[in-house]
């Protein structure tokens, strides 16, 4: 090495540790000078979202555009907690004697975000809007719209409007959530349905776009003429990066506050970071579905044993990462406020034993241990999608469960396309599946008699039930219905409910406030989130305060 060489490396390391040494200073008796901590808050708050084609509501389909929308736009009424309908824009409602139409009266005085008076017509440009989409299925709303059949103004009154329906059973303001849009922001129904990613979203809602890049960001601040309760102070930054779950790895730097994680193995992801997670229940629920078309099926006793003899907390444990809870029935837990009296069909082989008896698969020598001390066993064949691990290691779990019983099991393990095969075509005993319920939670086409389900069921009193519940009746007979409808499925149970999957919000150790996410609003509350942070002050030595 040259004489030159060895001088830049002299003069680097002198710099580097110059550099390093900048973090404290060293008095002349040679100690350290101490750091006395001071507490910040901030409004500032960052989420990671991604890229979305449109933040239009009526017809973006991008799951982040939804849930960011929901703090900017508001529908017709809402829900709470519990799912139970609350008005937001609708101030009242009041339906025909015949349930043929329901009139909608409007909150006076709301404005939009750029000033304008929220109307009726307002209502009625979004309705038209979402129907005119329904020809090229751009809209998620298009399924909410499907029983009216006519829109009509008040020509006296600006904040009325009537809503005619082709059939009274779908006639229910559940369908009514869907976010209302400016009518005077847009110059056709047509434009309204072709806004592309350099839209500008403008609402009722209490949050309202103060900055917004397609390619980076968007900037959310309190709207001060929102007309709830109260009007965020805070300031919520959405930043756009093409991998949600790469983010957590940016709350080590405190560049990100929040992020929601819907992945079952999403502990694997965060167990080794310094962050705090709030778990809450999705809209998801994995189930197994009874085939009635196959003779012990639709055997009650059977289908009862079957659920006594399901291990659904080991099922949650080891194949879902503990990231589920266990649920009487597939409607949502707690649903409409009504309390889980407990879990019906908690793992219990004894009583498995016993219903199989009482349905005449008899055990000859009392013991039922081995399978020849029956006088006739059932074959079950259980049919699951080879693609979710989670739900093989399931029907693994079930199939040990069962040879415990006078059950032949056998495992059908099929790949997307041909286990859907095999359920329309009807090639199982029981099913393991899933599905993603809708807000409203209407039932009617898992279990509705005629309705193509595809586990054979019918039941004329919940059919009249299910209906009862999409009719324009009120918030305290809905839930009395509803409770009808829970006895039975706990007791006919079309279907056994394995569990509800948890979806996880995962916040860093600055973030502060209440975080009470629901599946249909993950941003629920975020009005009193805030950051806090420690700075790092030093405190002046003792030559310094002399030398003062």
């Amino acid at each position: 090495m040259s004489k030159k060489s060895i001088a830049l490396s002299v003069i680097f390391i002198i710099i580097l540790l110059s550099i390093v040494g900048c973090g404290q200073t060293t008095n002349f008796l040679g100690n350290t000078n101490e750091e006395e901590k001071e507490t910040v808050k901030s409004p500032e708050i960052y989420i990671p979202i991604e890229k979305v084609r449109t933040f239009n509501p009526v017809i973006t389909k991008d799951e982040d555009a939804y849930y960011v929308n929901k703090l900017i736009y508001e529908g017709l009424f809402g829900y709470d907690q519990n799912l139970n309908l609350i008005n937001v824009l609708a101030n009242s409602y009041s339906y025909a004697a015949d349930g043929s139409s329901v009139t909608i009266k409007l909150k006076e005085g709301i404005k939009w975000q750029d000033g304008e008076e929220l109307t009726a017509e307002d209502v009625k440009f979004t309705m038209d809007t979402i129907a005119g989409a329904s020809f090229s299925s751009s809209s998620l709303y298009i399924v909410n719209l499907n029983n009216i059949k006519n829109i009509k103004l008040d020509s006296k009154d600006p904040y009325s409007i009537t809503v005619f329906f082709n059939e009274r059973q779908n006639n229910s303001m559940h369908n009514f959530t869907f976010p209302i849009i400016p009518k005077h922001r847009f110059k056709s129904i047509e434009g309204a349905k072709n806004s592309g990613s350099e839209f500008m979203p403008i609402g009722t809602g209490p949050y309202r776009v103060t900055d917004y890049n397609q390619l980076s960001h968007i900037v959310l601040e309190g709207y001060k003429n929102y007309h709830g309760v109260n009007v965020p102070s805070n300031k919520l930054h959405f930043s756009i990066i093409p991998e949600k779950n790469h983010a957590v790895n940016l709350m080590d730097v405190s560049n990100i506050s929040l992020i929601f994680s819907k992945e079952i193995d999403r502990d694997t992801i965060y167990s080794n970071k310094d962050v705090n997670v709030t778990n809450f229940s999705s809209n998801e629920a994995e189930l197994i579905g009874f085939n009635f078309g196959k003779s012990a099926m639709s055997d009650k006793n059977v289908r009862q044993s079957i659920a006594y003899a399901i291990d659904t907390k080991k099922i949650i444990e080891s194949a879902y990462y503990k990231n589920g809870i266990q649920n009487n029935t597939i409607y949502y837990p707690n649903f409409l406020n009504v309390k889980n009296p407990g879990i019906e069909y908690d793992f219990d082989i004894t009583k498995a034993k016993e219903l199989l008896t009482k349905a005449g698969y008899i055990d000859k020598n009392g013991d039922g241990l081995a399978e020849d001390s029956y006088n006739k066993t059932i074959s079950v064949n259980i049919l699951v999608n080879e693609e979710n691990q989670s739900r093989v290691a399931a029907a693994e779990i079930i199939k040990e469960n069962l040879d415990q019983l006078p059950i032949k099991t056998y495992i059908t393990s099929r790949n997307w396309n041909a286990y859907n095969t095999d359920l329309a075509a009807g090639n199982f005993d029981i099913y393991i599946g899933g599905y993603q319920f809708k807000e409203n939670y209407d039932l009617r086409p898992l279990l509705q008699t005629g309705s193509g389900n595809i586990i054979s069921y019918s039941n004329t009193a919940l059919d009249a039930l299910l209906d009862k519940m999409e009719s324009g009746i009120s918030t305290e007979e809905r839930k009395a219905a509803f409770m009808q409808v829970q006895d039975i499925m706990i007791d006919d149970l079309p279907y056994y409910c394995l569990l509800y999957k948890t979806y996880g919000a995962i916040s860093a150790p600055t973030m502060k406030g209440e975080i009470k996410p629901a599946f249909f609003n993950l941003y629920q509350g975020c009005e009193q989130w805030y950051s806090e942070y420690e700075i790092h002050a030093e405190q002046p030595d003792e030559t310094t305060k002399a030398e003062e």
